[in-house]
């Protein structure tokens, strides 16, 4: 089964707002076993929304769209379905009675134009909204699945979970089982993760894919077989032959994250840290603090950005600095140790670099960073270089100084 999500308003256009609910939806359907072959975004115009949705009609099995069911002129989502599978909008009395007890229940006076949000296309099931006004609706059509929800991504994935997911299992539920893992790695570039594992990369089953981040690159394995053991099978059988080629660098899967996974880890060993930035400028004690119980491995983060601020509050010294400059092996392992003495941890960890976009030479560029660990066995610093933005480097360095503490800990 193929799906296309329509996400409609003009907003999503403009730049201003991000559609997640496209995410979230593609994420659902998956799990269900239905593959998303399309996003599409259109913005409020009638011509247009009825065009994009007769396209998916054409193109896939099941169609979900989201937006343009308010109470407003611009609110065209209902009545550009309706024309296009030649159906009536007739005014349901189960949805105004849903729209006017939300009204009730917060006190507020009805006003009468949101009976336009009872009308839905005539023989479609209602969608119960939990969390907002509009109700949603849902349908088959010569064979088609289609759907209709909220755009505001709280109302569409309550009402998702709640009132429409139920439903496509029991229409669709056994026809395809997908499974899909993710595998996050650290450390390799996009095209040496492609040339490691490049056998798995270009089989059709199960499909491999990369994507590269700020993070890393991640790896997708989607399998999609007649039965769940299969296809699990399938999934785990890819993973391990990963796994054997990158060895460390996958450092996680799914939804976990590189703090996680050193918290974890920190806890298993009985360990504590300690951190000092400078170009980071407190991202690593950010992504550490992220984790609820954190504070019972994480000691501290300074930010030491000024060189004076590397001196007072680290004691790395003045002529350290002078001699091989801010941004240098040296220095950073000065502050590893540094934070380690003064926090009394187990391991410190400090990273010093250039952010860009200004301050680089040629004998330091931009996106040259130290990073550095200190732990009982001494100190160890390494050189790197990140591409990118000023955002994006520091939240490489970010993520690579964590990943210097994982690779401590596995080792």
């Amino acid at each position: 089964m193929r799906a296309e999500i329509i996400a409609t308003g003009s907003e999503l256009l403009s730049g201003g707002i991000v559609d997640t609910n496209s995410v979230f939806m593609a994420e659902e359907l998956l799990d269900i076993g239905i593959e998303t072959a399309f996003k599409t975004i259109v913005g409020d115009t009638d011509k247009d929304l009825e065009e994009v949705f007769r396209t998916a009609l054409e193109r896939v099995d099941v169609v979900l769209v989201t937006g343009g069911i308010g109470p407003t002129e611009d609110d065209i989502t209902r009545k550009a379905v309706a024309r296009v599978l030649k159906k009536r909008l007739v005014l349901s009395d189960d949805a105004l009675k849903a729209v006017k007890n939300v009204f009730k229940a917060k006190g507020k006076e009805y006003p009468g134009v949101n009976d336009r949000q009872a009308l839905i296309p005539a023989g479609a099931r209602l969608l119960d909204n939990p969390v907002g006004v509009a109700p949603g609706f849902s349908f088959v059509e010569d064979g088609k699945f289609i759907a209709v929800m909220p755009g505001v991504p709280a109302e569409m994935q309550a009402m998702f979970c709640e009132s429409l997911r139920p439903v496509l299992e029991e229409h669709f539920g056994g026809k395809a089982v997908i499974r899909r893992k993710v595998l996050h790695t650290c450390g390799l570039s996009e095209s040496k993760v492609n040339e490691l594992i490049q056998d798995a990369l270009t089989q059709k089953h199960p499909a491999v894919g990369l994507t590269a981040r700020e993070t890393g690159v991640d790896i997708r394995i989607v399998a999609h077989e007649g039965s769940g053991a299969r296809s699990r099978s399938t999934v785990e059988r890819t993973e391990a032959e990963i796994r054997k080629k990158l060895g460390d660098a996958v450092y996680g899967v799914d939804g976990q994250n590189m703090e996680e996974i050193v918290g974890a880890l920190l806890i298993q060993r009985k360990m504590t840290l300690a951190a000092a930035e400078s170009c980071t400028g407190g991202m690593i004690g950010e992504k550490i603090t992220n984790i609820a119980g954190s504070s019972a491995y994480f000691e501290r983060a300074v930010v030491v950005y000024s060189n004076a601020a590397k001196t007072d509050l680290l004691g790395v010294p003045n002529e350290l600095i002078e001699k091989h400059g801010a941004v240098s092996r040296e220095v950073a392992k000065a502050m590893a140790k540094g934070i380690l003495e003064r926090a009394k941890t187990d391991l410190g960890i400090a990273v010093t670099g250039i952010a860009g976009p200004t301050g680089g030479t040629p004998e330091k560029p931009v996106g040259l960073v130290y990073i550095a660990l200190a732990t009982k066995d001494g100190v160890k610093a390494e050189e790197y270089r990140f591409l990118g933005t000023r955002s994006q480097v520091r939240q490489r360095a970010a993520q690579m100084a964590l990943d210097k503490v994982r690779r401590y800990l596995i080792a």
